[in-house]
């Protein structure tokens, strides 16, 4: 039986692939992306060496989940990269949630006091970083949730049968 015969009676053959891919596939591929390039645009951002080596760690560890997510292959593989995704999307949320603090115009202290005579543009560098790190921490909730239900979705449940 053939290919077209199969698909005629409802079958479809295994190595069938889907026009665009999963949906919440795609849009996890996108979230992981997204955070890949605000890491790295972070890494960039000339903060110090000690920050830069570890927002670009962060944007590798992103990039290896989004590669083997965007590989084809079976759902059981990507499985273990959507996990692992997942835990280090809410890892890095909330090491950024503890990092906000630090952002802020004084050093994290910016409500004691008198600000320093480069007030306005400390203010300015400090909300700019603060508004990052939030979307940074949007987009990581997001792809955390995204691959909870992609994980919701393909893992398998035992089917049970009336006796």
């Amino acid at each position: 039986m053939s290919v077209v015969e199969r698909a005629g009676r409802g079958v479809v053959p295994a190595s069938a692939s889907r026009l665009p891919g999963d949906p919440l596939r795609v849009l996890l591929a996108a979230g992981l992306a997204a955070s890949v390039l605000l890491h790295a645009r972070m890494a960039l951002g000339g903060h110090g060496p000690g920050w830069s080596l570890g927002m670009a760690a962060m944007a590798v560890l992103c990039l290896s989940c989004l590669t083997t997510l965007v590989r084809a292959g079976a759902a059981h593989r990507r499985a273990g990269a959507v996990r692992m995704a997942m835990g280090t999307a809410l890892a890095t949320a909330l090491g950024h949630v503890l990092l906000l603090p630090l952002m802020s115009a004084g050093g994290g202290h910016a409500q004691h006091g008198a600000l320093p005579a480069g007030a306005p543009s400390a203010v300015t560098e400090g909300e700019a970083h603060g508004a990052t790190a939030l979307l940074v921490i949007t987009v990581e909730l997001a792809v955390a949730a995204l691959a909870v239900v992609w994980l919701r979705r393909h893992e398998r449940r035992p089917t049970y049968r009336s006796v």
